[in-house]
């Protein structure tokens, strides 16, 4: 009695199997049309609901990826590579959404003459991000919890939202060009350029405020000219261009920057063995190529200036001590020299001789 009214009272019931809902996210990610380049391997990002990063992937299938995402409001992030993998640059605030940026790290500290204790930047390389916010909707997804028969198939009913996403690159290059009077004396030059952004926020594309140093150390010089076809007095441009992260946010307009915010600093060794040193306060002599100003003249007047937006701060960047800005007087003018060696221009620099340091005021 007492058992069959156990077996009596235990009903068998059907299994039963759930799943919570997620809407399908495809991203489509362009690199070549503005970063030009098709990585190995890229780094995915998300904060759901607020700036901390909830998900992140490291993947080579860097033309799509596909999520599964409960609803809320995505910011999402994507860059080329992974923290790690870049040599020239460091990442911190890798948690927050907002914050996360990269930091140039350091090439050297120098103890020459010219720049002493002075520490370069490496030079950053190719880096490139897409950011975007998304919102995933109740309606996108079948249910928050679904229940179904054991012996039924799970039919995915939930919708697919498409993304398509343009990698922008995050680095740019700057181009300085340099006259140089008495040219034929001149063995070899090295140089630096301070008040460059030591960095960039990856999210919002601004640049970082810190500022640091950056070695020129590929210069090359155009073919010598003669004034007036005299052979003591020779002309030449030296040349130089860098990757950098370009000027620090704040100090983009010309407004934002006096003579000194950015100081060029050359020196020389020339044939006979003796290092001549210039340096130009240079921060209201540096340009943004292809820069569209699109102020009014009223604008102008109550702004100070152009208006500068984040698709500009990679804009490529231009420096020139030539004339109309500077005097025959004012470029680098090295004197007369007597042949020792070869006297072939060369942009490494030889041992350290005799030395002369010239100030250019602006």
């Amino acid at each position: 009695m007492g058992l069959m009214g156990l077996m009596t009272s235990c009903e068998r019931y059907e299994l039963e199997k759930y799943y919570t809902g997620k809407a399908k996210v495809h991203v489509d990610i362009d690199w070549m049309t503005d970063f030009g380049e098709r990585p190995s391997g890229m780094t995915i990002m998300l904060a759901k609901d607020g700036d901390a990063i909830t998900f992140s992937d490291i993947t080579n299938d860097v033309d799509g990826y596909d999520l599964n995402l409960e609803p809320g409001e995505y910011k999402m992030l994507i860059f080329n590579r992974t923290f790690g993998e870049f040599g020239s640059m460091g990442f911190g605030q890798t948690k927050s959404f907002n914050d996360v940026f990269a930091y140039a790290t350091q090439e050297k500290r120098t103890t020459d003459f010219w720049d002493v204790n002075v520490s370069y930047m490496r030079q950053p390389e190719h880096i490139g991000c897409a950011v975007d916010t998304f919102t995933v909707l109740p309606e996108m997804v079948d249910g928050q919890f679904r229940f179904v028969n054991w012996k039924e198939k799970m039919n995915d009913e939930s919708q697919t939202l498409t993304i398509q996403e343009v990698v922008e690159p995050m680095t740019t290059e700057m181009a300085i060009r340099v006259r140089v009077i008495g040219a034929k004396y001149m063995a070899s030059v090295i140089g630096s350029i301070s008040g460059m952004a030591n960095g960039f926020y990856l999210s919002q594309a601004w640049r970082r405020t810190e500022q640091g140093y950056h070695l020129l150390d590929g210069w090359k010089r155009s073919a010598l000219t003669f004034l007036n076809g005299d052979t003591l007095k020779s002309v030449a441009y030296i040349n130089d261009t860098i990757r950098t992260f370009g000027l620090p946010h704040g100090k983009e307009l010309d407004e934002q920057r006096d003579s000194m915010s950015n100081m060029l600093s050359l020196m020389f060794t020339l044939i006979d063995g003796k290092q001549h040193v210039f340096r130009y306060p240079v921060g209201k002599m540096i340009r943004y190529r292809n820069k569209v100003d699109t102020d009014t003249p009223t604008e102008k007047n109550t702004r100070a200036g152009s208006y500068f937006s984040k698709t500009d701060v990679t804009l490529e960047l231009d420096l020139i001590v030539d004339a109309p800005f500077y005097e025959d007087e004012e470029v680098p003018n090295l004197p007369y020299a007597q042949p020792s060696g070869t006297g072939a221009f060369d942009a490494e620099v030889s041992d350290w001789g005799d030395d002369e340091i010239i100030d250019v005021p602006m």
